[in-house]
C-alpha cells in the first residue's frame, strides 16, 4: 500500500474549537466541524483487523462426531400424534352426542338439524327442537308411547284392537334409513322390518347391522315410533338360509335366542320377524316339513318364551311373525307328472319349495306371504289370491293372521301383472290382516315411493294416531 500524505496547517490540532452558526438565505458558506482524529481514513485503514490466513485455521475434524439421526429422535411426534388422535376422538364424540351439526353431503345427522325437526309452526313449542333435545325427550317414552310435542310428554300409543290392519315394509339396512323416515308415504306404514340381521354358524345373531352407525338407526327408529310405527327386526334372508339349520344343537338354540333377545332390547325393538328361507334341499334330504319342521317349531317357541320373559309387565306383547312361501299350501300330489306341489325337489338341488308346519300358526302373531317369489305367469298369481290362501292357507292359519305380501321394481322375483301390488294390498284390508311390501329401499330410492303410495291407498292403510286438545 502506498503511503497516505494528509494535507493540513501544522497548527490545525491546536485551534480552538469553532461555534457553529446559523446559516441564513444570504449566506453560501458552509459551517465546517472538527472531525476526529479517529474518524481519519488513514487512521481507519492502519487500525483495520488483518484476516488470518487460511492454511492458518487448525483443522479439529478428528475431534468433533457427526449427529447421525435415529428413532429415539422421533420423539417429539407421540405428543403430536397423541394430541391429534384425542381431537379427532373428541371431535367424534362431539357430533355423535349432537354438540356438533356437520354440514357435508349425506351426514348422519344433517337430517335433523333445527329446521327440519320441530320447528315454530307447532303450536305447543315457542322454539325450533334441534336433534339433541328431542332425542333427550324420546328416550323418555316407552315402547308403547310416543312424544307429543303440543304437549311435551310422553302419551300412549293406540291399543292394539283385531280391525286394526298391518302395512308392513322392508327396509334394507344398508341404506340411509334417513330416506325412510323422511318420506311422506310413511303415513301410511305400520310396521318397518328392518332387514336383516345376520346369523352365524353356531347360532349367534351378529348384533350390528349392516349401516355403518347403528346409533342413526337407532335415531330413525326413534323418529317412527313419534307416529306410532312399530319397528321388527327381520333374521335370515335368502343369503343366510343355510345358517338356521345348524339350529337342531341345543347349545346353538341357546346362542340364537339369547343374541335374539339382546339384539331387541339393543334396538328398542318392538319384535322379530323370522325369515327363514330353508326349503327342500340337499342338506334336509329333500323334506323340509320333515327334517327341518321340527327345528322351526323349537326355536320359535324359544323366542316366543325368550320375548315373553324381558317384557315389562305394563307393556305390549312383543311381535312374532314368519315370512312363508306362496306355494307351502300347494297339497302333496306325488303321483302329478306335472306339479307334485309343495314336495317338489329336484335331486342334488337346494329347492325354495317346502310344505307349511301349522304349528307355526299358533306361535307367530302374523304370516307375511312372500307373495312375489312365484313363477308361472298371470294365472298362478290369480289362482294364490283366488283359491291358495282364502281356501288352503286360511285352513292352517287364522284369517286375521294372514299378511298378502308384494313387490315392486328390482324386488321382484319374477315380472308381476301390472298393479298386482295395488290388487294384493286391497285384498289384504278387506279379507285378511294386511299387506307387505319388498322393499320400502328400493321404491322410495328408486320409484319415488310410488308403490307405497298406492298400497297405502288401496288399504286405507295407516296408524291412526290418537285426538288430543290442545292445551289452553
Amino acid at each position: 500500500m502506498s503511503k497516505l500524505t494528509t494535507y493540513r496547517t501544522p497548527g490545525y490540532d491546536d485551534e480552538p474549537p469553532r461555534s457553529p452558526q446559523l446559516s441564513t438565505d444570504d449566506d453560501d458558506d458552509t459551517g465546517m466541524h472538527p472531525r476526529d482524529l479517529d474518524d481519519s481514513f488513514a487512521v481507519m485503514e492502519a487500525s483495520r483487523i488483518p484476516k488470518p490466513d487460511r492454511n492458518s485455521i487448525p483443522n479439529h475434524g478428528g475431534e468433533v462426531t457427526a449427529l447421525k439421526p435415529s428413532i429415539l429422535h422421533c420423539w417429539p411426534l407421540l405428543f403430536g400424534l397423541l394430541y391429534l388422535a384425542g381431537t379427532g376422538f373428541g371431535v367424534s364424540k362431539l357430533v355423535k352426542a349432537g354438540w356438533i351439526d356437520p354440514e357435508y353431503g349425506n351426514a348422519t345427522y344433517a337430517q335433523y338439524r333445527e329446521d327440519s325437526v320441530i320447528g315454530e309452526s307447532c303450536r305447543g313449542v315457542d322454539h325450533a327442537v334441534p336433534w339433541r333435545e328431542l332425542k333427550r325427550k324420546l328416550k323418555r317414552c316407552r315402547r308403547h308411547e310416543y312424544y307429543d310435542p303440543m304437549h311435551d310428554d310422553c302419551h300412549l300409543c293406540p291399543a292394539a284392537t283385531p280391525e286394526d290392519k298391518i302395512f308392513a315394509v322392508f327396509w334394507e339396512t344398508q341404506k340411509d334409513c334417513t330416506r325412510l323416515v323422511e318420506d311422506l308415504s310413511t303415513r301410511y306404514v305400520t310396521h318397518v322390518m328392518w332387514s336383516f340381521a345376520e346369523p352365524l354358524d353356531d347360532g349367534t345373531i351378529n348384533t350390528k347391522l349392516q349401516f355403518w352407525d347403528d346409533e342413526h338407526i337407532r335415531d330413525c327408529i326413534g323418529q317412527l315410533r313419534m307416529r306410532c310405527i312399530k319397528s321388527m327386526i327381520a333374521v335370515g334372508g335368502a343369503s343366510f338360509r343355510e345358517r338356521f339349520l345348524p339350529l337342531k344343537s341345543p347349545d346353538n338354540l341357546a346362542r340364537f335366542t339369547a343374541t335374539a333377545v339382546q339384539l331387541v332390547q339393543l334396538y328398542d325393538f318392538d319384535g322379530i320377524d323370522i325369515d327363514d328361507e330353508t326349503g327342500n334341499m340337499v342338506a334336509t334330504g329333500g323334506n323340509w316339513l320333515k327334517s327341518h319342521g321340527p327345528t322351526v317349531v323349537s326355536y320359535l317357541t324359544a323366542l316366543r318364551e325368550g320375548l315373553d320373559a324381558v317384557q315389562h309387565p305394563d307393556e305390549p306383547r312383543y311381535l312374532l311373525s314368519w315370512d312363508e312361501f306362496p306355494y307351502a299350501w300347494d297339497p302333496p300330489q306325488p303321483d302329478n307328472a306335472n306339479y307334485v306341489g309343495c314336495i317338489r325337489y329336484t335331486e342334488g338341488e337346494d329347492g325354495w319349495h317346502r310344505c307349511y308346519e301349522p304349528r307355526i300358526s299358533n306361535l307367530v302373531d302374523f304370516v307375511n306371504v312372500m307373495f312375489y317369489n312365484i313363477n308361472g305367469g298371470e294365472a298362478v298369481y290369480r289362482a294364490v289370491i283366488e283359491d291358495t290362501l282364502p281356501n288352503k292357507a286360511a285352513s292352517v292359519i287364522p284369517k286375521d293372521k294372514i299378511v298378502v305380501g308384494a313387490c315392486c321394481g328390482m324386488g321382484c322375483v319374477t315380472l308381476q301383472p301390472p298393479g298386482q301390488e295395488v290388487f294384493n294390498a286391497g285384498n289384504g284390508s278387506a279379507y285378511y290382516k294386511g299387506t307387505m311390501l319388498w322393499s320400502s329401499t328400493i321404491d322410495i330410492l328408486y320409484e319415488n315411493s310410488s308403490s307405497t303410495h298406492r298400497m297405502g291407498r288401496a288399504g286405507n292403510y295407516g296408524v291412526k294416531m290418537p285426538f288430543r286438545m290442545p292445551p289452553p
